[in-house]
């Protein structure tokens, strides 16, 4: 070993001068928190560099930090050169590095990940950390670098890893002994969060060590192999019990993970439609920057053009990660998340104008929200947001502080009452000393939101259909129409006043609200009424339509489709 090491330090001076003539892939370290020894676990990392691989059609290494019999990536390996020389062989013979210069590719185009072990067969122990340092040898020959590890890797190598690497995913098991030491047990009654350790002090104890300065964002969590149903309210639990923030739960599945060892196939290759895989693509989305978040905008009537709009993306396979919505545009992704079908959601919104027009003596509004609260309260129930399995945010403004609010826990027909109580038309919202509003007139595509709710790629479906008009000369016409005034023009209903005033306070502030989009979804609408539902199932096909022009930005971002 002595030998070894004086050529590692030998190596590492002639690695140093080469980095820069190479490109360099992006490190990323897969920790798993608890030591999993069940191949079964562990073989989620092979699942999680596969997605990768697939989803950003670039060049992956999936280099766990152990010996080659040791390592489980081998077991999947399908294709010829799929598995890579060892980082130690790599190092002792610079020749055997060329070998990762190999095609990622099958012979019909299809992106795979590489598989390689820290060294051949010799001892973790006898290795000393600085062989890390040489990971800049193969790292020109990819895009991507993952790292694994687990509780059995050596301090050493562990530090050296979180040294060498950009960014770190944890992931903890929500399974037996990990659930005794971190995570109280899955039912509704939890225990006291103080007789819950937090993970902080688990990591610091154990598997983790501290991020270094190379490593610049902190960590991202994920529990794994969650036995209950992943929602929103399942997350803020594991969160509250863990002492740390986690970005989404993994389902899970031991049946399907114990049929992909089987038959050597990854998650993709043998379930694609699976709940794991779409989680475990998610994941690999995550480290490829690709999570999408999806605006929807305000319209009233015009929000038809939404269901086509998401009936067109989901049909494209544009994943929905996180949303956003305010207004009227609340209803379509509101349905589709809560389980109903697009063609219900039609028939949702053209009941719609039979329950908002209830007259009511004005002081608040011109119109009761009484049969809006009942329509709301009988679609959605006592569902919560918490219940859903999508991070799913409405917008509000709140008078009383006048400020704009997020709506994202609770009851969602009380925040969808909330969002859609246009100022004048319907009554304010009232919460303790809170008077919440619709915020179309504060921020009608709440695009910044979906970005902060942690979205990487952006798209914004904004129901203006135009750009707002300009300052126009009024003296061609002015004099024109006070002298041949008609003595019987009669102006619009106050209620058209409204809406039309509304209208074009938020395509104004719409061209605001989505300069941060990358991609825009703009269906060409005719100007109708906000509250002429009864009119707007012809904007569907819009909708779809629109995607379709979208399709080439879109297919920028997510190379896949």
């Amino acid at each position: 070993m002595h030998n070894i090491n004086a050529i590692l330090a030998q190596r590492l001076t002639r690695t140093n001068q080469q980095v820069l003539l190479h490109r360099t892939a992006e490190r990323i370290w897969l920790a798993f928190v608890d030591d999993p020894a069940a191949p079964l676990e562990r073989s989620l990392a092979v699942h999680i560099a596969d997605a990768l691989a697939t989803r950003s059609q670039k060049r992956v290494l999936l280099l766990e930090v152990c010996a080659q019999d040791q390592a489980i990536g081998s077991h999947f390996a399908a294709y010829p050169d799929q598995v890579r020389p060892s980082l130690l062989d790599c190092t002792l013979d610079h020749s055997r590095s060329l070998a990762h210069r190999a095609s990622t590719r099958t012979p019909g185009g299809q992106r795979y990940a590489a598989l390689a072990a820290l060294t051949g067969g010799t001892d973790l122990d006898e290795i000393d950390a600085s062989i890390l340092a040489h990971i800049t040898e193969i790292a020109g020959f990819y895009d991507y670098l993952l790292l694994v590890t687990t509780q059995s890797t050596p301090a050493s190598l562990l530090q050296a890893t979180a040294e060498h690497c950009t960014s770190t995913i944890m992931l903890v098991s929500a399974s037996e002994d990990v659930g005794a030491r971190f995570i109280a047990p899955t039912s509704t009654s939890a225990p006291p969060l103080s007789s819950v350790p937090p993970l902080s002090s688990a990591l610091t104890s154990s598997s983790v060590p501290p991020s270094s300065s190379t490593n610049q964002h902190p960590p991202a969590l994920f529990v794994t192999h969650v036995p209950e149903r992943p929602t929103i309210g399942a997350q803020d639990r594991y969160t509250r019990q863990l002492g740390y923030e986690v970005t989404r739960l993994l389902p899970a599945d031991t049946p399907l993970l114990a049929q992909c060892w089987e038959q050597q196939k990854t998650l993709r290759q043998h379930a694609a439609g699976a709940e794991l895989t779409k989680a475990v693509d998610f994941v690999a989305r995550f480290l490829a920057h690709q999570t999408v978040g999806i605006a929807f905008g305000g319209g009233g009537a015009r929000g038809f053009a939404h269901l086509g709009v998401l009936e067109q993306l989901v049909h494209h396979q544009v994943p929905v990660d996180y949303i956003a919505a305010c207004s009227s545009g609340i209803i379509t992704p509101g349905m589709y998340l809560i389980g109903k079908s697009f063609a219900e959601s039609e028939e949702i919104f053209l009941q719609i104008q039979r329950n908002i027009v209830r007259w009511r003596i004005p002081r608040t509004s011109i119109f009761s929200n009484a049969g809006l609260k009942r329509m709301l309260r009988d679609l959605c129930g006592e569902l919560r947001f918490e219940d859903l399995t999508t991070p799913f945010s409405m917008v509000a403004v709140d008078l009383s502080t006048r400020a704009g609010v997020v709506l994202n826990r609770g009851l969602l027909w009380q925040a969808g009452l909330a969002s859609t109580a246009l100022p004048g038309i319907f009554p304010p919202v009232l919460l303790g000393e809170h008077i919440l509003m619709d915020a179309g007139m504060h921020d009608p595509v709440p695009i910044r939101l979906v970005r902060k709710m942690g979205a990487d790629i952006l798209i914004a479906s904004e129901l203006g259909g135009q750009e707002p008009p300009a300052l126009e000369d009024a003296a061609p016409w002015f004099e024109k129409g006070v002298r041949d005034q008609q003595k019987h023009a009669r102006s619009p209903h106050i209620i058209d006043l409204l809406l039309r005033t509304y209208d074009l306070a938020m395509a104004t502030i719409g061209m605001h609200s989505i300069r941060e989009a990358d991609v825009v979804i703009r269906p060409k609408l005719h100007r109708i009424s906000l509250r002429q539902f009864s009119e707007g199932r012809k904007f569907v096909a819009a909708g779809k339509e629109a995607v379709e022009q979208s399709l080439p930005e879109l297919k920028k971002r997510l190379p896949w489709l």
